[in-house]
């Protein structure tokens, strides 16, 4: 193998590949990244056996010019920093004996140890299925904004994912811990899309954001296990979890006896005064009064002390008589999620769940259940 190509792209795209790797793998050799040269193109993969990734790169994409083809298996770390050690916009790969690699400019050599690229596992990539596109900026923000609500080693495995699904031209993107819920939906503009009804894991969820970053297409296609997020020149893919995610719509509240809408900045400001923190490390509890003048803000830690602040910056629409109390924790990270918009609080009584939603849109709704106090 022979090649020369873009150095900062092809770092970027190793970088990718080595993101998902599992140094704790029971196949040893997927700890390594996979490189084929073709007569026209470069494709690196790389696999945590949940979580797959595949980028093509070409001449248009990279700069790529290949004098001969071939197939490594790389140890990505080392390679990785000598590649941002080096200044050259472009470098040399030369593989010696399949047991080396060379990278070079017109100063420097380097020569690493390589692995048995013929041992390395089958990876297929599903491009079939139930495809629709996804505006990576929507898909981006909406994963930001309903991770909080995974519970990663929740004993119900379905809740330990997102569930996707589609209904009438949006993509609904749901997560629950039971304590909460988080739901966005993204419309999908002139699209006939068919039912997608999947749960991906929380360990894709986090991972795909970053893969996403500066994306100008990403397609969905759902299959039998699996999904695969075809990013621009990419595929990114995760295995999907077995199983039937709750109707989590059904458990919204229809009827409020009070609204509040607030500076969701300004009240973030005023829980996070109040969330004083424990010995235990436990959140606090936070006691909201609503009157209709005053929304009193309380908290109290045995071996703290006590706070309270009378928050007056918002409108009320209801009788104005509640008292009810929520894990700050939990209250916080879901107004967080509304990125300094003016907000609705929605509540029913002491003991039903509050909904948040940017005011007069349902695109995005957190829902957070009260705290009761022995």
């Amino acid at each position: 193998m022979q090649l020369s190509i873009n150095r900062s792209i092809f770092l970027e795209e190793l970088s990718k590949a080595n993101k998902i790797i599992d140094v704790r793998s029971v196949v040893p050799l997927l700890g390594g990244i996979l490189i084929e040269v073709d007569v026209d193109k470069m494709t690196i993969i790389s696999s945590s056996g949940t979580l797959s990734y595949k980028s093509v790169l070409n001449q248009q994409n990279s700069d790529l010019e290949i004098k001969e083809i071939g197939r490594i298996l790389i140890k990505s770390k080392h390679i990785l920093d000598m590649l941002r050690k080096i200044e050259d916009d472009f470098i040399d790969l030369t593989s010696i004996e399949n047991n080396e690699l060379r990278i070079s400019t017109k100063n420097i050599e380097f020569n690493i140890n390589i692995l048995d690229s013929e041992e390395y596992p089958l990876i297929g990539f599903r491009e079939k299925g139930v495809k629709i596109n996804i505006d990576p900026k929507s898909l981006k923000q909406a994963l930001n904004q309903t991770t909080i609500s995974i519970y990663e080693w929740n004993k119900k495995i379905a809740l330990t994912g997102a569930n996707f699904k589609t209904e009438e031209n949006n993509l609904i993107i749901s997560t629950t811990d039971m304590h909460r819920i988080s739901y966005k939906k993204i419309y999908l503009q002139n699209q006939n899309v068919e039912d997608i009804n999947i749960i991906i894991p929380y360990k894709t969820i986090i991972e795909l954001p970053k893969f996403i970053e500066g994306a100008k297409n990403i397609e969905l296609v759902a299959s039998e296990g699996y999904a695969s997020f075809i990013i621009d020149n990419s595929i990114f893919q995760s295995n999907l979890i077995d199983g039937q995610y709750p109707k989590v719509e059904g458990v919204f509240p229809k009827e409020f006896t009070n609204t509040i809408t607030v500076d969701s900045r300004k009240f973030l400001k005023t829980l996070s005064r109040a969330d004083l923190p424990s010995d235990d490390g436990l959140a606090a509890t936070i006691n909201l009064k609503l009157t209709k003048e005053i929304l009193f803000v309380r908290t109290n830690v045995a071996e703290i002390g006590n706070f309270e602040e009378e928050f007056k910056e918002f409108s009320i629409q209801g009788d104005g008589d509640l008292m009810i109390n929520f894990n700050s924790k939990f209250l916080q990270e879901a107004i967080k999620t509304f990125e300094g918009e003016e907000i609705e609080l929605k509540f029913v009584n002491s003991a039903k769940a509050v909904v948040i939603n940017k005011k007069n849109e349902d695109n995005l709704k957190q829902v957070v259940l009260p705290t009761f106090l022995g």
